[in-house]
Order: C-alpha cells, then sequence, then structure tokens
C-alpha cells in the first residue's frame, strides 16, 4: 500500500530520524549518564561540563529575579546569566520551574545529549526531504546527521553546542524559501523562534543561523521578489533576539563581551578530514595550537559520500552534448541565484571559521592583521572554528543529494555502504566514550565531609586570594570548592565564567587579602590560596588547613 506523502508523512520521517538518533546517543554513552542523580562522569572529568553544572545548581538556588536567569553567588562582581556558566538557559529555565519537584541532586545533561541527538536525526531526516521525500532515504541519512563527529565531542564536553539541530532548522528555512504557508507571517515565526531558540542555548549559534539566513534573504529577494517578507525576517528575528537576550541577562554587569583568543581558536583548511585521532580508519592531522574548536571532521563514510558525489557530478555532465565545463557552466547560469545564495553562506561561513590566521596542517599559510579595537569587537565570537560546522552540513547535504541522482537501488546501496562506514569509523571512538559515560565511577575528593564540616562553620563566603592571573586554570579547586559551598549557600568570591570583570573581581581579592595580612581579617570567610607562597605569614588567630591539594585559612 502507497503511503499518502502528507503532513502525517513528514511526522513519520521527522519520528523515526529522532528515535534512530536516540539511539546512537545510547549506543554510543550508554543510559547511565541520563540518570539526573548521576554527577560522576561530570566530576570525573573537570572541564567544561562541570562548570554547567555547577552554574545550573546556583542558579537553582537564586531566587527568582528580572532578568530571570540571574544567578547569585559566583562572583564578587554581583550576580551573573547562567548563560555564562554555559548551563543551557532553555533547560535550565524549566527545570528551575520544577525544582521543588526535583531530588537535591539533579543534572540534566545526559537528557539534554540525547534530546541533541534525537532532534539532529529528527532534523537531519527532515532536511533529508527536502532532496527526496522518501522515508528510507531520509532515515539511512539521519545517521550521518547523529553520527556527526564534532557534535559528539562537544556533547560531554561543552554540552550546549550540541545542538546542531538549530543549524539544520535554518538550512531548511532556506531550502523552503518558496514554500507556500497557510499564513504569510509563518517564515517569519519561523526563523524568529530559530533565532530565539539559539539565544536560550548558546549564543554562537545566533550567527551561524544568520549565515544561513542570508542565502535565505538572497533568495527571497532576487528569486522570489519577496522584499517585505525578507525585512519582516531579518528585523524580527533581530528584534527579538535583542530582547530574549536582556530578558535572560546578557547585558547585566560590567563583564567585558570580548575574550582573548580570535585567530587561535581557529578552524584549519584540513578540518574535513582531519579525525583528531578520533576516526578508526583516518590518521590524525597536524594543526596549530587552539584548532580542536573548528573540529569538522566528516566521518569517512561521509567522506566517501563526498566522492562518490563529485564521481556523480562529472558522469552526469558528460552525458550532456558539449564539454563537461560548458555543461558546467550552463547548470550554474541556470541556477545562478541558488549558487550564489549557498555558495556565499558556504565561503563566508568557511572563512569566519578559518580567521585571520589561515593554516594547513601546522603551517601558516598567510595571516591579516587587524587594528585592536576590530579585534575586540571580532572576540566576543573568539572560537571561530565553531562557524566549521555550517559548512560541514552544507557539505553532508550535498554529498546525499548527488547520490540520490543514481538509480533508486543503486542510490539505496551507496548510501547504506556510507552510513555502515560511518558507522565503522566511530567505533573506537565509540568505545572510548562508553568506558568513560556509560558507568558509574567513584571520583576521589580533595575534602572530606569531616575537612568541610569544620571549614564550613560559620562561613558566609569562600574568598580565593590573591587572584592568580590563571585563575581559569585551577578548575579542579573551584570545582570541587563550588560543589560544597552550593549545598550550604555559601557565595563565592570568584568562579570559572565564560565572560567576567577580571578587574573587579581582582580587586576585590586584593582588598580581602590586605585586610587578612593586616591583621583585620573576617571570621565568616573561608580563604582559599592558589600557591604555598600566599600564605600570609606571622598572622595571630589564623588557622591553616591542607585538605589534598588545597590550602584554605580562617580567622579564629
Amino acid at each position: 500500500m502507497k503511503i499518502k506523502k502528507n503532513g502525517l508523512y513528514t511526522l513519520l520521517i521527522f519520528i523515526v530520524g529522532a528515535c534512530l538518533g536516540a539511539l546512537v546517543f545510547m549506543g554510543i554513552f550508554g543510559r547511565a549518564i541520563l540518570m539526573p542523580s548521576n554527577t560522576s562522569w561530570i566530576f570525573a572529568h573537570p572541564d567544561d561540563s562541570t562548570q554547567h553544572y555547577l552554574g545550573w545548581v546556583f542558579y537553582r538556588n537564586t531566587p527568582w529575579t528580572f532578568p530571570i536567569c540571574m544567578t547569585d553567588g559566583l562572583s564578587s562582581d554581583g550576580m551573573v546569566s547562567c548563560m555564562y556558566t554555559d548551563s543551557i538557559p532553555l533547560f535550565a529555565i524549566f527545570f528551575k520551574i520544577l525544582s521543588p519537584l526535583l531530588p537535591e541532586t539533579f543534572q540534566y545533561y545526559g537528557i539534554w545529549g540525547v534530546f541533541c541527538f534525537a532532534l539532529n536525526g529528527g532534523f537531519g531526516a527532515l532536511l533529508l526531504s527536502r532532496i527526496k521525500n522518501n522515508i528510507i532515504f531520509t532515515s539511512l541519512g539521519s545517521f550521518f546527521y547523529t553520527i556527526f563527529f564534532p557534535s559528539i565531542t562537544r556533547i560531554t564536553h561543552h554540552n550546549s553546542l550540541g545542538a546542531i539541530w538549530l543549524i539544520m532548522i535554518a538550512i531548511i528555512l532556506t531550502l523552503d524559501h518558496n514554500r507556500k504557508y497557510k499564513h504569510g507571517f509563518t517564515p517569519v515565526v519561523l526563523w524568529t523562534l530559530a533565532c530565539v531558540s539559539a539565544t536560550l542555548i548558546h549564543i554562537y549559534f545566533i550567527p551561524m543561523i544568520y549565515f544561513a539566513m542570508t542565502g535565505y534573504l538572497i533568495l527571497v529577494v532576487f528569486k522570489d521578489k519577496k522584499y517585505i517578507r525578507a525585512a519582516a525576517v531579518a528585523i524580527s528575528s533581530t528584534v527579538f533576539s535583542v530582547l530574549s537576550l536582556y530578558v535572560i541577562g546578557a547585558f547585566e554587569g560590567k563583564s567585558s563581551y570580548a575574550d582573548g583568543g580570535y585567530g587561535f581558536y581557529s578552524a584549519n583548511i584540513n578540518t574535513f578530514f582531519n579525525s583528531m585521532g578520533h576516526s578508526k580508519y583516518i590518521r590524525m592531522l597536524n594543526t596549530t595550537p587552539g584548532q580542536y574548536e573548528g573540529y569538522g571532521y566528516l566521518g569517512f563514510g561521509m567522506l566517501v559520500c563526498c566522492f562518490l558525489g563529485i564521481i556523480i557530478i562529472f558522469t552526469r555532465l558528460e552525458k550532456k552534448n558539449g564539454s563537461v565545463i560548458k555543461n558546467a557552466f550552463a547548470y550554474i547560469k541556470k541556477y545562478r541565484i541558488e549558487f550564489i545564495a549557498f555558495g556565499a553562506v558556504f565561503i563566508v561561513s568557511f572563512l569566519w571559521a578559518l580567521s585571520t590566521t589561515v593554516a594547513y596542517n601546522q603551517n601558516v599559510v598567510f595571516s591579516i592583521t587587524l587594528p585592536d579595537f576590530i579585534i575586540r569587537k571580532l572576540s566576543i565570537f573568539r572560537a571561530t572554528g565553531r562557524f566549521v560546522w555550517l559548512p560541514c552540513l552544507i557539505i553532508m547535504t550535498t554529498a546525499m543529494w548527488l547520490v540520490t541522482k543514481l538509480r533508486k537501488k543503486s542510490a539505496a546501496a551507496a548510501l547504506t555502504i556510507c552510513v555502515w562506514l560511518q558507522g565503522m569509523d566511530v567505533r573506537n571512538f565509540r568505545t572510548e566514550l562508553h568506558d568513560e559515560y556509560a558507568y558509574i565511577h567513584i571520583v576521589p575528593e580533595n575534602i572530606t565531609t569531616e575537612e568541610w564540616e569544620e571549614l564550613s562553620e560559620g562561613v558566609k563566603e569562600v574568598a580565593f586570594v590573591p587572584l592568580d592571573p590563571d585563575f581559569r586554570a585551577y578548575k579542579q579547586l573551584y570545582f570541587e570548592v563550588a560543589n560544597l559551598a552550593s549545598k550550604k549557600g555559601i557565595k563565592l568570591s570568584s568562579f570559572y565564567l565564560a565572560r567576567s570583570d577580571n578587574d573587579s573581581i581582582a580587586r576585590y581579592a586584593d582588598e580581602q587579602y590586605k585586610l587578612l595580612t593586616s591583621g583585620n581579617g573576617r571570621k565568616d570567610v573561608l580563604y582559599s590560596f592558589f600557591k604555598e607562597e600566599d600564605i600570609p605569614k606571622g598572622l595571630k588567630n589564623f588557622k591553616i588547613y591542607r585538605t589534598g591539594e588545597f590550602i584554605f585559612g580562617k580567622v579564629k
């Protein structure tokens, strides 16, 4: 019986892709990571995910205020938005509403992981349905969007960046530029919702969506001649993005929105075929330092698919009358606006990912020097390498589109083989991740419960003094102390934040340190010292505690 390809069929395509994505997640990471009470995987590898979890814990303990994502207790500079602990505001707000019903220990990052993999598969399938509305094709192809190496590496490290599905939505909307909706304002609403969702997940997705939107605007203006729609999409998306950032507290405080590292955290020209050690078949290539942020490995199966796509292009062009070059130019001329739109999206986003220092392997091809004031503005999005994900998705989708140009059975066989190769390629990486995250581990502690009871008695604040210029490098200290402090409502003078006013918190730390060394230390403060030489000498009524690798002090 032939299935009618209507709205229900489209929904079925999405559901199948989403289910396959969720299965891929559990196959890689296991089920233990989904347990809300399991935080062992978060503390076993102190890194960004630990920061995100602790940001949520402090946000959960902060009374509701406006802006709604403000978090207290993480900085002497005042409250900060949980977006600056990368705690995924979308989930943080939702689970804070449910907080009275939740257990004391609750992490939603495992849930977020399977949520992203499901949506990566679901929206990947919807994206492919724009190419060929066949559920077998969309289901097979959706595996490439879930077995997407850059997303896999992010989901337990920089969790919010696993939402590659946001970019897929933008590409789908671009492909649907001439779709006839029941209501004319529907595209405006959809683009606006995509941008607002990005603000509530991770700010880096906003420019990625706007890059894709550029292609959409080119198509709407120059092909569809819908000038009002183009203006409405751009204005509405911008206005509501800024408004949503305001609501979650992005503009609160005196912190600088820029940070160092622009041109350092970039993508390498070899990014599409550089496995960085995660492939079973493709060896790791060299990069310059910091280019792990520009990880865009397509996977062996997709690389084979791309190679096959190139062969298909030349084969089809050769079958037509005239030379290959002549036929290629004729095709480009016929679809010139589409080529301009998607070509612009690809080139701009890829060049942005490469940034001002273009390198192939370890060799810098060329470097552009820009004025400091421009660098400071660009440094708002300093990890430019992440923008390579949009070109990755364009390449993947184009390759699968080309495969559909084969005969039906040949296309199915080719895609099946490529998917199988992709799954084989991720096997070693999967084994490594499964061993780390599929089981509950015992995490060693530097501070025992008994020690903390003594250290925290009568304490209202932990002051890290004097503030080390590289204080963010002391992750283990900050994370372990923050976890314990959160359970007793104790504030921290500083923390590992994505954005902070370092000058302000350094001044505060210096003030507290001077009071302490002058004999006027506070009894309600637990002093934490980064180095042995920071410990004040000759102070009366001041006791030093050494717990594991950490050094604390209290005024008696």
